[in-house]
């Protein structure tokens, strides 16, 4: 398969899409990737990770922050390029797949909180290329600011996700609001969210390579804050400390409104008139 798609690095070596299943299959889907060898030589061609959360969008989110990085090679942080990313079909659901670079290095450890926060700055103080939430191409948030991570709301911008939020700390008669349009107005940023260790790799000369982009897509600034205050692991607790993010009366606000939304079980309270639900 050696042409690229959506601008991803092309890959003379990396075989059909059905060779890329197969061998998932052979691991087995109690595991989120693997490498793809070459019968002849047995060097490694790529690393698939594959699954029925990975989406073509989390490719693209990943393969632009990739080629974004290139251009700043003084920042001391790399991402592996995409090769190809597709999806397939299933009975129960649908799985994706995804061909990138293999990085072959060990995770990061606990150790490592100053690196992974200084690679964590580095990915939110990325330009976003426009004003669309979530990742490239159109798929939907993936924020621990919702339950279960997952919004229930399609939102096409900035202001549908403000009212919305505005709309529970009404329904909940606290008298906060935040104001999502003025903190986008100097653009969005990447936002990570699942910062743990083996979402890291360090080689022995210390350069280091994020991975994952799954839960790491394009949101108004004041969403690393939330990001962060939830980190609910020790390393990720540790890497917040060290991230300069705002401390705005809307973190707090947000907070607050996941806080609310607990006990509901559910992200659709207090849904605003005209807000189209999300596709399932």
């Amino acid at each position: 398969m050696p042409s690229s798609t959506h601008g991803f690095l092309a890959n003379e070596y990396l075989p059909s899409e059905e060779v890329i299943i197969a061998r998932c299959r052979q691991v087995g889907f109690t595991a989120s990737g693997t490498t793809l060898l070459d019968q002849s030589s047995q060097s490694v061609i790529a690393w698939i990770k594959y699954g029925p959360n990975v989406t073509i969008s989390e490719a693209l989110t990943q393969d632009w922050t990739a080629k974004a990085l290139d251009g700043t090679p003084a920042c001391g942080l790399q991402v592996p390029r995409v090769f190809h990313a597709f999806t397939r079909e299933n009975p129960s659901c649908t799985i994706g797949y995804i061909a990138m670079q293999f990085i072959d290095a060990p995770d990061c450890e606990s150790g490592d909180v100053l690196q992974v926060a200084t690679a964590v700055q580095t990915l939110i103080d990325l330009p976003a290329p426009g004003a669309t939430l979530g990742h490239i191409g159109g798929e939907s948030i993936v924020h621990s600011f919702f339950l279960d991570w997952i919004p229930v709301a399609d939102y096409k911008s900035v202001q549908d996700l403000n009212d919305h939020i505005n709309n529970i700390l009404k329904y909940m008669k606290d008298p906060r609001r935040v104001d999502l349009v003025a903190d986008a107005k100097s653009g969005l940023c990447l936002c990570p969210c699942d910062i743990q260790p083996r979402n890291f790799k360090k080689r022995q000369d210390g350069q280091l390579f994020a991975l994952d982009f799954r839960a790491t897509c394009f949101m108004p600034r004041s969403f690393v804050g939330v990001a962060m205050k939830k980190s609910q692991d020790t390393f990720g607790r540790r890497v917040a400390k060290q991230i300069s993010y705002p401390l705005s009366d809307d973190v707090s606000a947000m907070l607050s409104v996941f806080n609310f939304l607990v006990p509901f079980g559910q992200n659709e309270v207090a849904f605003p008139q005209g807000l189209q639900r999300k596709a399932i």
